[in-house]
C-alpha cells in the first residue's frame, strides 16, 4: 500500500510538473518557474495532494548531488585559471556587497547577528539554472554582459560550498570543526587529490575497455554518491562531495561523455528539486502578508541590480552593459533554498523569517523571465541618463580621431573585428576600433593597437570617433539588442553611411535590414554555404559547379536586401563557363615577376590559353576581376583552361620562359 501511495504521489507531481512546464514555455518563461509553481499548488502548504513529502525530498536532495557534481564537472582547474580574473573581480565584489548590505538591512531590523548572516550568504546567490538558459536561448553567453554573468554566477556556486561549511560555524557548531575533523578532512581532500591524479584514469579505462555503457554509467554514479558519501562522513557535506567528484572527473579524457550520460538524470531530479522547494513555500503567507513580501521583494531585487552592475564596472564595461548584468542576475538562485533550509535546521532561522524569505525567493525567480527580455531598453534608457558628457575621451584618443574622414568604423575587437582591421590596414585603409571590454582595450594597447573604448551604441561615442566624416561602419558584435541601437543611432547620425553587420542567426536579416544595415552578413547562413562547398569537394563535384550553385544560393537568399550582399553582378556572365568546368588554383609565388602588375599587363589569356574567373586574397573571393586588379603577394588565381594551358600559366607565373 505504501508502494502504491509513493506512485501515486509520483504520478500527480510529474503530471503536475508536465502540465505548468508545458504552460510556462508556451507562455515564454522558464519551466523552472513552473516546476516552483507546481511544488506550491500541490504542496502540503497548497493542495496537499502529495503525502510522501520525505520522500521527495530526498529525490531532490540527489538533484542537488547531480547539480553540484555537473558544475564541478564543466569547472576543471584549468577553466578556472583561464577566467580567475573575470570570476574573482567580479564576484567577489558582487557577493561581497550585497552580503554585507543584506547583514546590515537585517541587522537594522533588530534580527540576531547569526540569523542576519545565514540571509546575506543566502540571499546574495543569483540563479544559474534560470539565467544560463535564458542567456542561450537569447543567443547572449558569448556578449559582454553574457561572459560578465557567467563569471558571477560560477563565483557564487563556488561560494556555495563555503557557505555550506561556514553556516554550522556561525550557529555555533564547531564540533565538526575540531582538530581532528580538520585532519580528517585535510586526509579526505588528500586523497581525493591522489585518487584523481592517479587512481581515477586507469580505472575508467579499464571500464571503457569493457565496451559496456552501462557500466560506465554505473561507475560514475558510485563515484558520485561515493565520494558524497565520504565527505558526509567526514564532517563535511553531500554537496561538496558530489562537487568534488566532478571536479576530479572534469580533468579525465571522459568528462564530455559523462556530462552527456549524467544531465538527463540531472534535470529530472533538478525538475524534482525545484518543486519540493515549491512545496516549502507557505502560500498564506503571501495571501496575508503579500504587502511586504512585494516590498522586501523589490528591495532585494534592488539592492541585486545594484551590487551586480557595480561588479560588472570593476571590469571597466559601460554603464549600459553593467546595468543589463545587474538586470539579469537580480534574483536569487536555487541554492540559496538549500542554505535556507541547512539555516533552519541549525536554529539560524526561525520559521516565520524562514517562510517570508522562502516567498521573496521564490517570486525573484517568478520576476526573472519578465524582466530579462526587458532588461537591455531599460539599461539603455538608464545608460542614457547617467551617460557621459561629450569629449570626456583622453586627449590621445580626441587627438587621433580629430583629424579622420572616410575611414572604417569597426565595433568590437573579438576574431572578426581584429581581422577586418588587419586587412584594412593592409590596403591603407584608415579605421579605428571600438570595444567596451576595458581588458582587452588594455592588451590591445600593450600591444601597440589603438583601440577606442566604449560602446558602440552611444551616439556621444559615435560622434567622438568622427561617424558624420566616416565611410562605413561594420559591426562585429555578439549582443543582438546593442546591435540594433547601435545602427539605428548610426543611421539617424549620418544618413549616408554605408553600414555592414554580422549577426548569427538569419531570422534577424529583415528587421535589421528595415533599421538601416545596408548589408547583413548572417554566421548562420554562411557557414552553411561553407559547409556545402567542402561536401560537394568531397564528393569531386567541379569547382565551376560548386561556385554556381553558392552564388545562385546568396543571390537568392539575400535579394531582398537593399544592396544584396552577394557576388558582383559580372558574376552571372561568366556562371555559364564556370558550369562544368574544372577550376584550377594556382597560388602566385613571393617572387613572382608578376607581382605588382595588372591582370591587363600579364594577359594569361593572351600568352597561355586560360582565363581568370577569380582571385583569393585575404581569405576573400574576387569573382571576375578587372582587368586592372593588380597582384599581390598571398594571392591566389582561380583559372579555368586546358590542362597544358593552365601548366604554362604555371610556368609563366614561376618567372620561367614559355
Amino acid at each position: 500500500m505504501t508502494d502504491l501511495s509513493f506512485l501515486n504521489d509520483l504520478l500527480i507531481l510529474f503530471g503536475m510538473a508536465l502540465a505548468n512546464a508545458f504552460l510556462f514555455a508556451r507562455l515564454k518563461q522558464s519551466p523552472m518557474v513552473g516546476y516552483l509553481a507546481t511544488g506550491i499548488l500541490i504542496g502540503p502548504y497548497g493542495l496537499h495532494l502529495i503525502e510522501g513529502v520525505h520522500e521527495v525530498e530526498v529525490m531532490a536532495e540527489i538533484g542537488v548531488i547531480l547539480l553540484l557534481f555537473t558544475i564541478g564537472l564543466e569547472f576543471s582547474f584549468s577553466r578556472i585559471l583561464r577566467i580567475k580574473g573575470l570570476l574573482l573581480r567580479c564576484g567577489t565584489v558582487q557577493v561581497l556587497l550585497t552580503a554585507l548590505i543584506v547583514f546590515a538591512g537585517a541587522r537594522l531590523a533588530g534580527l540576531p547577528y547569526e540569523t542576519a548572516g545565514a540571509l546575506g550568504m543566502a540571499l546574495a546567490l543569483s540563479s544559474t539554472a534560470i539565467v544560463l538558459k535564458l542567456l542561450l536561448e537569447g543567443g547572449e553567453i558569448d556578449t559582454a554582459h553574457g561572459r560578465t554573468c557567467l563569471a558571477i554566477l560560477l563565483f557564487q556556486d563556488l561560494m556555495v560550498i563555503f557557505f555550506l561549511v561556514a553556516l554550522p560555524l556561525l550557529g555555533g557548531q564547531t564540533e565538526g570543526i575540531s582538530t581532528l575533523g580538520l585532519a580528517k578532512a585535510a586526509a579526505l581532500m588528500g586523497g581525493l587529490f591522489l585518487f584523481s591524479r592517479y587512481g581515477l584514469q586507469p580505472l575508467l579505462r579499464g571500464i571503457i575497455r569493457t565496451r559496456s555503457p552501462e557500466l560506465f554509467r554505473l561507475t560514475v554514479l558510485a563515484l558520485v554518491l561515493g565520494t558524497a558519501w565520504v565527505t558526509a562522513a567526514a564532517g563535511l557535506s553531500l554537496a561538496l562531495g558530489a562537487f568534488l567528484a566532478g571536479l576530479a572527473l572534469a580533468e579525465s579524457d571522459y568528462s564530455h561523455q559523462v556530462l552527456s550520460d549524467v544531465v538527463p538524470f540531472r534535470d529530472t531530479f533538478l525538475a524534482l528539486f525545484f518543486i519540493s522547494m515549491g512545496m516549502l513555500v507557505d502560500v498564506r503567507v503571501l495571501a496575508e502578508q503579500w504587502p511586504l513580501v512585494l516590498g522586501l521583494c523589490a528591495l532585494l531585487c534592488l539592492i541585486k541590480i545594484i551590487t551586480g552592475t557595480a561588479a560588472a564596472l570593476v571590469t571597466r564595461y559601460p554603464l549600459r552593459a553593467a546595468l543589463l548584468c545587474g538586470l539579469i542576475i537580480f534574483q536569487v538562485g536555487e541554492f540559496s533554498f538549500v542554505l535556507m533550509r541547512q539555516a533552519l535546521h541549525l536554529g539560524l532561522l526561525d520559521e516565520p523569517i524562514y517562510q517570508m524569505t522562502l516567498a521573496v525567493i521564490a517570486l525573484s525567480m517568478v520576476a526573472t523571465p519578465l524582466l530579462m527580455p526587458r532588461a537591455p531598453a531599460i539599461a539603455a534608457r538608464i545608460a542614457g541618463l547617467f551617460g557621459r558628457p561629450a569629449g570626456e575621451t583622453s586627449p590621445e584618443v580626441r587627438e587621433r580621431t580629430g583629424n579622420l574622414e572616410g575611414h572604417v568604423i569597426i565595433a568590437g575587437y573579438g576574431l572578426s573585428g581584429r581581422n577586418i582591421g588587419k586587412v584594412l590596414r593592409q590596403m591603407h585603409l584608415p579605421a579605428v576600433h571600438l570595444e567596451m571590454n576595458g581588458e582587452a582595450v588594455r592588451r590591445a594597447s600593450k600591444a601597440g593597437e589603438f583601440v577606442v573604448y566604449g560602446d558602440a551604441t552611444s551616439p556621444t561615442l559615435l560622434q567622438e570617433v568622427g561617424i558624420m566624416r566616416a565611410r562605413a561602419l561594420v559591426l562585429a558584435i555578439n549582443d543582438p539588442s546593442a546591435l540594433a541601437r547601435a545602427i539605428r543611432a548610426a543611421r539617424d547620425l549620418n544618413p549616408e553611411l554605408y553600414i555592414l553587420a554580422r549577426t548569427r542567426f538569419v531570422a534577424e536579416l529583415d528587421y535589421l535590414t528595415s533599421l538601416g544595415a545596408d548589408e547583413v552578413v548572417p554566421d548562420e547562413f554562411e557557414a552553411s554555404l561553407q559547409l556545402s562547398a567542402f561536401l560537394l569537394r568531397r564528393f569531386s563535384v567541379p569547382e565551376g559547379q560548386t561556385l554556381k550553385v553558392l552564388a545562385n544560393l546568396r543571390q537568392e537568399h539575400y535579394q531582398d536586401l537593399r544592396t544584396p550582399a552577394s557576388p558582383p553582378a559580372n558574376l552571372s556572365g561568366y556562371l555559364s563557363v564556370l558550369e562544368g568546368g574544372k577550376v584550377e588554383f594556382q597560388a602566385v609565388p613571393d617572387d613572382s615577376p608578376c607581382l605588382h602588375r595588372s591582370l591587363a599587363e600579364i594577359d594569361l589569356r593572351r600568352q597561355t590559353g586560360v582565363t581568370v574567373v577569380g582571385v583569393i586574397r585575404h581569405e576573400r573571393t574576387i569573382y571576375g576581376p578587372g582587368p586592372g586588379l593588380h597582384l599581390e603577394p598571398g594571392d591566389t588565381l582561380m583559372l579555368i583552361g586546358e590542362p597544358e594551358d593552365v601548366l604554362q600559366a604555371r610556368e609563366l607565373l614561376h618567372g620561367h620562359p614559355l
